[in-house]
């Protein structure tokens, strides 16, 4: 058990410092976001009854379309996103995030913070801070039945959070300690 505890240990500072010493965000890492969240955006669209109209409705989303999530007692996780007003990008955003518990594997999924709330997306948008989930930033995460349905009882909240397209086994889906900084694009 101590060895596992360990690989973990040793798994997470890993990914850390692999995301830390990634080179600068180009604008060609912006095109490949673009890309793969407009390809999330349709894979939810077509599998999720009643998406459409919830993203026609939103103010805001921030769309990451790929994160990767992995550890054993000790994990981290993290991707890029891009945040969508109106249907364009408008901002890109680093989410990372370290976690201790009861988890174990690797996982990659997608998500969306659909931000019904004018306010909360302005505030989100504003400066240069990191944004974390639980401390800065309350966040309602709604789920999508076996049927393909949206729990719509949570979709009025400020800011939803959206989890999908899960691939590979992890036994932990909290967004809790999750936070996102804004990326600049550097030529």
């Amino acid at each position: 058990v101590m060895n596992s505890i360990l690989a973990g240990i040793s798994l997470a500072r890993g990914m850390l410092m692999t995301g830390q010493a990634l080179a600068a965000f180009t604008a060609a890492d912006a095109a490949e976001v673009d890309a793969e969240a407009k390809t999330a955006l349709a894979h939810f669209n077509d599998d999720v009854t009643g998406a459409k109209t919830l993203i026609e409705n939103a103010k805001g989303l921030l769309i990451c379309p790929k994160i990767t999530k992995g550890g054993f007692i000790v994990g981290v996780e993290g991707g890029k996103c891009v945040m969508q007003v109106g249907g364009e990008p408008v901002d890109y955003y680093s989410n990372k995030a370290a976690k201790v518990g009861l988890l174990a594997g690797l996982q990659q999924y997608s998500m969306i913070l659909v931000f019904n709330d004018q306010a909360a997306l302005d505030k989100f948008r504003e400066g240069d801070r990191k944004w974390e989930v639980g401390a800065d930033l309350s966040v309602t995460v709604a789920k999508v039945g076996a049927t393909g349905k949206l729990d719509t009882t949570k979709m009025q909240a400020a800011v939803v959070a959206l989890v999908f397209g899960e691939k590979g086994l992890m036994g932990d889906l909290s967004l809790e300690g999750s936070n996102f900084k804004k990326l600049t694009i550097e030529e």
